[in-house]
């Protein structure tokens, strides 16, 4: 349970700054990409923790859904050639879709594939791609780097000032409402 949300909002948002310079064009340094690594798990890592606590994000936060976009699978992923993500992956195939933070966050902290995408001519970071163990074989997704800030500052700055808690009399079941 967390105790005090401040300790875990707080590096969030200085993880949406770093990952903010890092769109810039620049070629990456092979510690650059492994903050980067380190920025989104731990950070989507963070989002669903504040999420499980109950109190400490508003609805409408944890409700939120961003757009992501997927590539079809090619042939079947293992742990030998999950790094192959161009011939596993019909890159120049695809489809979006709309998601949850819940769902988002579940795929990239139990991520089989996770790889930053860098712009090719510019070298500046544009997104990541991602998928789980249970999705590896159907879809490789998509998300750009100023969703994931986005989402990021949303969660960071996100303080809950209203509590509304009912207990309907017939059901006895117990409702929560954060504003």
């Amino acid at each position: 349970m967390i105790w005090e949300s401040w300790y875990w909002k707080q590096p969030l948002l200085k993880m949406a700054e770093r990952l903010r310079d890092l769109k810039s064009p620049q070629t990456l340094s092979e510690e650059q990409l492994v903050q980067i690594e380190k920025d989104l798990f731990i950070g989507f890592y963070s989002v669903r923790k504040l999420f499980e606590t109950g109190t400490k994000v508003t609805d409408s936060t944890k409700t939120k859904k961003v757009q992501i976009t997927w590539h079809p699978n090619k042939k079947p992923v293992n742990w030998r050639n999950n790094h192959c993500i161009d011939e596993l992956y019909a890159l120049d195939q695809q489809h979006g879709e709309t998601r949850d933070l819940w769902f988002v966050s579940g795929r990239i902290i139990h991520s089989f594939i996770f790889a930053p995408v860098v712009e090719d001519e510019t070298g500046g970071l544009v997104g990541i791609f991602f998928t789980s163990d249970t999705d590896k074989d159907k879809k490789l997704y998509f998300m750009d780097i100023d969703t994931v800030i986005h989402v990021f500052e949303l969660v960071g700055h996100d303080d809950p000032t209203t509590i509304e808690w009912k207990r309907n009399p017939e059901t006895g079941e117990e409702t929560t409402k954060l504003i």
